[in-house]
């Protein structure tokens, strides 16, 4: 376990402290590297937080059995029960004073505003995107975005920097178009990449395959929002730029391991991008249908 590097503010002292007491932080994004979020699955018996100001706009999900909620307004304290998939919304800024009675198990979501300002900056969005405060309310898309993260923290982010940032701008999306506090009709490309662009971006990712590529560095190679990046590569080759980087390190692989006499698998995957031999054997496996030692055996016959 490790400690929350989600950040609140106590309104009283000005002082930042973490969102979650020391212990109950159960998986963290801070590791995989994604950009502009951060997620984590917290296990937190009853407790109240003192009253603070949200750092970042802050997404609650729960995850677990059904918890007796309570945040305070003014003077006078408000109550809900939030049951599985129930979240809780609030945009940078507000103030906050909740508790609760029970095991709260939630995946705790803060996106970094500056991060969202500029995944959609090229879309006609608000310079100063906010969300509406919700508590205790049920948003399928967004329990759907919560098991997504959860897998990929429980794996150990196996599909990398791209894919988390890929789901954060996504995530991203579709708080502003359902949950934004001003209505945004926001421009979404529909072209491609022209082929200048996509040359330029494939030799780009050839060139640095064996490196954790970031979805915020690549749309900035083309002077574009990630929002807009993201739907123009794959309006241009069929895949979201995460598959496009797996499928080429797989098939790198491939090469390698085709003209080795006796292959190390291992260095064979470091060398292509993945971090250990569970995480190359798993992706491998996704694409070709056989683990890599499989393959030799076939290429080697």
């Amino acid at each position: 376990m490790s400690d929350s590097r989600i950040h609140l503010v106590n309104s009283q002292t000005g002082n930042i402290f973490p969102a979650a007491p020391a212990g109950s932080v159960l998986f963290s994004s801070v590791n995989a590297g994604w950009q502009g979020i951060t997620v984590e699955l917290h296990r937190i018996s009853s407790f109240e937080l003192p009253e603070h100001y949200i750092d970042g706009h802050r997404l609650a999900v729960n995850i677990g059995q059904p918890v007796y909620y309570e945040w305070k307004e003014g003077k006078r304290w408000r109550q809900t029960t939030l049951n599985p998939g129930d979240f809780c919304l609030q945009t940078h800024g507000d103030i906050n004073f909740p508790r609760w009675w029970g095991n709260f198990e939630l995946l705790a979501i803060a996106l970094d505003p500056q991060f969202v300002r500029q995944a959609f900056q090229d879309t006609g969005a608000s310079e100063n995107i906010s969300f509406l405060t919700r508590r205790g309310e049920a948003d399928t898309t967004i329990a759907d975005f919560t098991r997504r993260f959860r897998a990929e923290l429980a794996s150990g982010s196996y599909c990398g920097t791209l894919y988390g940032e890929s789901l954060a701008v996504a995530f991203a999306l579709h708080l502003i178009e359902y949950h934004s506090g001003r209505s945004q009709k926001l421009r979404k490309a529909a072209g491609k990449l022209s082929s200048q662009q996509l040359k330029q971006i494939i030799e780009y990712v050839h060139e640095h395959l064996s490196e954790e590529l970031s979805l915020v560095d690549l749309a900035e190679q083309m002077n574009l929002s990630a929002f807009h990046f993201a739907r123009l590569f794959k309006n241009s080759l069929g895949l979201s730029p995460h598959q496009y980087l797996l499928q080429n390190r797989v098939e790198r692989a491939k090469k390698l391991i085709a003209i080795a006499g006796k292959p190390d698998l291992t260095e064979i995957g470091l060398q292509v991008g993945f971090y250990d031999q569970a995480h190359f054997t798993k992706a491998f496996k996704r694409v070709v249908g056989i683990p890599p030692k499989s393959f030799f055996k076939q290429v080697a016959s």
